[in-house]
């Protein structure tokens, strides 16, 4: 197969899953009509910006094709496709959707005292930091990864679990409610730096392994001969550590600059209050 016939395999609607994507149109629908015209039922809702809107499309758009897209069918015939489908759902897409939900979305969530507590434990950086890297680090364990491949609710249950990991790690680092964003920009930084580090091992596993790990993959694949397994799973690796490389870097990028704002703010506020404490002094005098 050539790469030009890797790429077709996008453009037959057949390997596409309809069902996913009407099922990903609903929510968008629903997400839409809950940020604009039903907005005003909700109570304590506030007005979303076009940049959340966008954001959570977005996310959308990412969470289809990485389950929706031909990449899905792909992933089980290429260890490197099924680490590019991983990447996208663990480290780029929650993001996007923490980003675009609002808060007023999950505040009545946070009313439920068992998922508060829950969440008030899973959103502590030090914890879901050793948990969401480990989990990860776990999946991808040769004798765990060939178990969980080899059925169907094993593979669910794991995803599930990724999930909700991945989107508390990521909490602690986007802070979708402002009263719960407690972290520190500074601390945010070390926090990602730190995920860097503990997901580094695990890809360094598969990049520079001298056989094939997992057992699904060792025999390459027939439908896509494109890569020799041994490659294609060294190209998984290089894969996932790019990707989170990239994204970290961004997510660096962007704590930094709420971090300047803040600074910003704050510097006003003191300026602000020495002025008047200064006008109240002369006139004492």
């Amino acid at each position: 197969m050539t790469t030009k016939e890797f790429f077709e395999l996008f453009t037959y609607i057949e390997n596409w899953n309809m069902y996913l994507n009407l099922l990903f149109i609903g929510i968008a629908v629903l997400y839409l009509l809950a940020v604009g015209p039903w907005r005003h039922k909700i109570p304590g809702s506030e007005p979303v910006k076009g940049v959340q809107k966008f954001w959570f499309l977005m996310g959308l758009i990412v969470y289809y094709f990485a389950l929706g897209s031909p990449l899905d069918l792909i992933g089980h015939e290429l260890f490197s496709m099924h680490m590019l489908q991983m990447s996208l759902l663990y480290i780029a897409l929650p993001p996007m959707l923490l980003l675009g939900t609002p808060a007023w979305f999950v505040r009545p969530l946070l009313k439920i005292r068992w998922l508060s507590s829950i969440g008030s434990i899973l959103t502590r950086p030090l914890v879901i930091l050793f948990l969401f890297n480990g989990l990860i680090s776990l999946y991808h364990f040769p004798y765990v990864f060939d178990a969980i491949m080899d059925s169907r609710l094993l593979h669910y249950v794991s995803h599930s679990i990724l999930m909700v990991a991945a989107l508390s790690m990521w909490w602690s680092v986007i802070g979708p409610i402002p009263e719960r964003d407690t972290v520190k920009p500074l601390h945010k930084l070390a926090f990602l730096f730190a995920n860097g580090m503990l997901l580094t091992p695990a890809c360094a596993l598969i990049m520079f392994a001298d056989h094939v790990l997992f057992a699904k993959y060792v025999e390459g694949s027939t439908l896509i001969p494109v890569l020799r397994p041994i490659d294609d799973q060294q190209l998984g690796g290089v894969i996932m550590k790019v990707t989170q490389e990239v994204v970290y870097v961004i997510a660096i990028g962007f704590v930094f600059v709420q971090w300047l704002r803040q600074q910003k703010i704050q510097d006003q506020k003191d300026t602000e209050a020495l002025l008047r404490k200064n006008n109240l002094l002369g006139s004492q005098e």
